[in-house]
């Protein structure tokens, strides 16, 4: 059975191409897809900003492995915006180690 398109799925697909790319160190598709989705997540109405939220920045520590590769990436408006997500995702613990991750990264500026 085919899936059927909608802009969840391409941020759930987005995802994935991210995690694959931290994986391999491809940091011409780590730009260009964190760059997308921050554009998103700041485009009026909620369209958008609303699927980047859900799809793709609620579970971008689900894969916990790559935890510390994530954190560079994140800007600090997104890692505001975001982060009552995570804290209502991810477990005590995790949160802890998320937000030690992030005191101590160079966040992106984009």
């Amino acid at each position: 059975m085919p899936r059927t398109w909608s802009v969840h799925v391409f941020f759930s697909d987005l995802l994935a191409m991210v995690r694959d790319a931290h994986r391999v160190g491809d940091v011409d598709v780590l730009d260009r897809a964190y760059r997308f989705a921050d554009w998103c997540l700041w485009q009026p109405g909620q369209f958008l900003a609303h699927a980047a939220v859900i799809s793709f920045y609620e579970h971008l520590f689900d894969d916990w492995e790559l935890r510390h590769a994530v954190v560079d990436w994140l800007p600090k408006a997104v890692i505001t915006k975001v982060r009552p997500l995570w804290e209502w995702r991810l477990t005590a613990p995790r949160l802890a180690e998320v937000d030690r991750l992030l005191a101590n990264a160079d966040p992106a500026t984009a």
